[in-house]
Formats: structure tokens, C-alpha cells, sequence
């Protein structure tokens, strides 16, 4: 059945392709384009040399590398980071990289050395949609992606964070918008296939990004960066405190005592 929608999708896209040619390239010129911030990709805690209580790898695309924040401790990594150093020794990995589709995700995985990380938290997709990646190959990236993640880097957990609403993004105009929101939700139900096929690996889904929202919706929230595609300092707050719930079901032992991962990130400034 999804092949089928698919299908409908490519003939809808074919009888638009003048205008959503246009359109792109109108976005294209138009569209601030904003920086990967500065800060350490690597967050170690002083007491790192014990045996690590968490020791996180956060991989994928420009989302994931903080861009739409100010500095890398106020996006995904360094929220991450500032919640967990609470609870024992904490190294927070960033590899992520701005233009990143599922298969630059895979090919970057199969590049670094080999290490065990507690959790993974993976930010991809929005590429693979703008870029018009078949379907097909973007199930098997995902499913090369959880394996190398599984068997090399050891990943007790493993998040992939769910596409977030295309269709509502605000630098987009119809038809163009709503046709990549249809392929972003395609690509979500391949996804949510893929991983719930395996025990370690489970969706993110950022209740406040409302996939039934509206355009106005998120323009009034205040979740997105002033180029209307990356999230704002707000928006990754909202996401950091997402995946740290999720987390809070991880268990780790450390010298013999079984200590639980809870969220503590402080969301108030997000309500």
C-alpha cells in the first residue's frame, strides 16, 4: 500500500514539476543560510576516566549538529550533555554535518573506529526528502544504520528522531510544501516499520511538533530558527527533553550500582 501512495506521489510530482522546480530553486536563493554553532563536539565530565554511567552518540544531519542554535550548549548535544552529567560520569558525542542524507549517515558510521555507546540518538531524513531519496533505498539505509549501530558501536539504545512536520514549515510555499510534507510522512511510516522490527531501537516523537498542526501553528510557537527550517534554542529544548524521557527507561551499572537516567532538563522557559 505504501508503494502505492508512493506511486501517486511521483505522478502528482511529474504534473507540478515546473512550478515545484521553481519554487525550489525561489527557496533556494531565499532562505538565510545559517551556520553549524561553535562550541566542543566531544562533552566529556571531569570524572570521565570512571566507567561511564552514559556515554551518548548523537549522529545525523544539520538538526542534529545544533544549527538554529546560538552555541552547541544550547542545542541537542550540550542540553543532552548538562542533563545527564548529573547522574555520573557523561561523554556526549557529536558527528553530524549540515546536507547529511541517511546514506552520508551510514557511510560516516562505517568511517569511525568502533567504540560502545549506551545510547544513539539519530536526527535524519529532511535530506533524504528535499533531495527525493526512493523509498526503497532510504528503508535500507535505515536498516544498515541500526545494524551498525547495534553490532559495531555496541548501542543499548537507539533513537531515531521521527521527521518533523514538512507540510507546516514556514520558508516552504504550496504546492511545494505539501508535497514534501507527503514524502516526509512516507518516509516516517518506512521508518517506524524499520525500527520497531528491533528490540533496541525505538522512534522519537517531539509531542510538540504536532504532525496535525499548521503552518501558523509553528510560526506562533516559537520552535523554529529564523530560516524556517532548523529548530530554535526553544525548539531544541523541547527536543533534548523529548529523547531525555525516552532515556529514562536506560539502565546503567556503574561500580555495582544500578543507577536510572531520569529527565531533569528544566522546560519551563518552553511552556
Amino acid at each position: 500500500m505504501i508503494y502505492f501512495k508512493v506511486l501517486v506521489l511521483n505522478l502528482i510530482i511529474v504534473l507540478f514539476l515546473p512550478v515545484i522546480l521553481f519554487q525550489a530553486l525561489w527557496v533556494r536563493k531565499k532562505t538565510a543560510v545559517l551556520p553549524e554553532p561553535d562550541g566542543e563536539r566531544v562533552l566529556t565530565s571531569a570524572d570521565s576516566k570512571l566507567l561511564l554511567t552514559n556515554n551518548v552518540l548523537v549522529i545525523g544531519d544539520s538538526a542534529a549538529a545544533g544549527v538554529g542554535a546560538t552555541t552547541q550548549m544550547g542545542a541537542l548535544t550540550g542540553l543532552l550533555y548538562s542533563n545527564l552529567v548529573k547522574h555520573g560520569p557523561t561523554r556526549v558525542t557529536l558527528n553530524a554535518k549540515t546536507g547529511f542524507k541517511s546514506e552520508d549517515v551510514l557511510k560516516l558510521l562505517h568511517e569511525m573506529p568502533a567504540e560502545h555507546f549506551s545510547s544513539v540518538l539519530v536526527s535524519v531524513g529532511v535530506n533524504d526528502v528535499t533531495k527525493f531519496v526512493p523509498l526503497k533505498r532510504w528503508r535500507q539505509n535505515i536498516d544498515a544504520i541500526s545494524t551498525l549501530l547495534s553490532d559495531k558501536f555496541g548501542g543499548e539504545t537507539i533513537l531515531f528522531t521521527a521527521l518533523p512536520p514538512i507540510h507546516c514549515f514556514p520558508a516552504l510555499p504550496q504546492p511545494l510544501r505539501a508535497l514534501l510534507g507527503y514524502r516526509a510522512w512516507l518516509l516516517n511510516q518506512a521508518l517506524a516499520d524499520s525500527v520497531t522490527a528491533r528490540a533496541n531501537a525505538d522512534i522519537l516523537y517531539v509531542s510538540a511538533l504536532n504532525v496535525g498542526g499548521t503552518m501558523t501553528d509553528i510560526q506562533q510557537s516559537g520552535l523554529m530558527a529564523e530560516d524556517g527550517f532548523h529548530p530554535s534554542t526553544k525548539g531544541y529544548e523541547i527536543w533534548a527533553h523529548s529523547a531525555l524521557e525516552k532515556l529514562s527507561t536506560l539502565y546503567s551499572t556503574t561500580m555495582g550500582t544500578t543507577t536510572k537516567v531520569t529527565a531533569e532538563t528544566d522546560v519551563t522557559a518552553t511552556k
